[in-house]
């Protein structure tokens, strides 16, 4: 099912089921789908458990306090367990990108060995995930475990209540964040910003049934906003990986002397057009925002529940 609200259901049972479905998604795209693409299955699977934290986050002040930091860290540390098999894939990627954004051929400079020895330090993070103790394994189990104890998460309030307090935060956090990354300027800074507008766009998705052709328009600048940010962050993280590389990949100085200028302006490139949608995107008091959400929330719910008293 979609990774979005139904109005003939209560808020509660929603969120349930959106994050059973995360889950199951996330078991799945490591047990069956790992088999056969396991660098895809990786990716896909860290995707769906930020979207169940998403959705923890925008019910933190519903639910027990004890349960939102449990489930909440175990998602994140099972994701940081894949973290390291995902970012030697990034990092091949990002290097490819920034290459043919400027032209840079792979044989020039001697560039085919760097990627090549990219390539193995992948396969070797992968192979990591499988061999010894089955780390995968474990993996799967806790995800399952936290699936089920999810399946009996119980709100404290109903309806849009559930919802409004956490949505003024986390866009009122992304507004801040915003502020303070062009303030900063560093790429910490930058990736705190990025992570609030991914829990922004996660949640647009998640209402976009209340207004589609305003929400659809919505969601789409924000990913473009995530995107910038997020394509942003992997130059850093690539810069920061081959100024500090393991033995297994191959760096010479005049790699550092052609990339290192280049990851400078793409990376000053993508976070102007980040400025300039963040301006538009978070131009609103967060009480405000929150207040326009909720007058499309009520028409759509109400029309359609049969519980009136659950908008």
């Amino acid at each position: 099912m979609a990774y979005r609200f139904f109005a003939d259901s209560t808020v509660e049972a929603n969120i349930r089921r959106i994050l059973s479905e995360q889950l199951e998604k996330a078991v799945q795209q490591l047990s069956e789908d790992f088999q056969q693409t396991p660098g895809e299955a990786v990716h896909n699977a860290r995707k769906h458990l930020k979207k169940c934290r998403s959705v923890l986050r925008l019910v933190q002040t519903s639910i027990a306090q004890d349960t939102y930091n449990r489930e909440k860290e175990l998602l994140r540390d099972l994701g940081r367990s894949l973290s390291l098999a995902r970012d030697s894939e990034v990092y091949q990627q990002t290097l490819n990108d920034l290459l043919d954004t400027y032209g840079v051929d792979l044989g020039t400079k001697d560039f085919f060995k760097l990627q090549e020895s990219l390539g193995d330090l992948h396969q070797i993070r992968l192979k990591a995930l499988t061999d010894g103790d089955t780390p995968i394994a474990a993996v799967i189990s806790d995800l399952k475990d936290s699936r089920e104890r999810l399946n009996q998460l119980a709100l404290k309030t109903t309806g849009w209540k559930a919802l409004a307090k956490n949505l003024t935060k986390l866009y009122g956090q992304g507004q801040t964040r915003y502020h303070a990354a062009y303030k900063d300027g560093g790429d910490e800074a930058f990736h705190d910003w990025r992570k609030r507008v991914k829990d922004l766009w996660h949640t647009t998705c998640l209402l976009k049934p209340v207004w589609p052709n305003v929400m659809n328009a919505f969601e789409s600048e924000i990913h473009q906003l995530a995107q910038a940010l997020g394509d942003g962050h992997d130059i850093a993280a690539l810069r920061s990986f081959l100024l500090d590389p393991p033995a297994e990949v191959a760096i010479e100085e005049v790699h550092m002397q052609v990339l290192l200028p280049l990851m400078k302006h793409r990376q000053h490139r993508l976070y102007q057009q980040a400025n300039e949608l963040g301006h538009k995107l978070y131009c609103e008091d967060p009480a405000a925002f929150t207040h326009r959400m909720a007058s499309y929330w009520q028409p759509w719910f109400s029309s359609a529940s049969s519980s009136p008293a659950e908008s």
